[in-house]
């Protein structure tokens, strides 16, 4: 996914019908070695990597947990 050819406005959704929240993960060099590759690979950030992952995993699950608003 491309990122949006509008100006980023704070506390307002770019790519998505939500905002992001900071998360952080503790990986091995190894893993983030790979996270990089592949995300410099597909053009985008370690972040929307993730997402475009976390958000694919969906279609392999029977029902995906709701958007929550925590």
């Amino acid at each position: 996914m491309a990122k949006p050819k509008h100006k980023s406005m704070r506390n307002q959704p770019e790519m998505y019908d939500e905002l992001k929240k900071a998360c952080a993960f503790s990986l091995t060099p190894t893993a983030i070695k790979k996270l990089d590759f592949y995300a410099k690979k597909s053009g985008i950030s370690r972040s929307e990597f993730i997402e475009q992952f976390a958000r694919g995993l969906e279609e392999l699950q029977e029902q995906p947990p709701t958007q929550t608003n925590h």
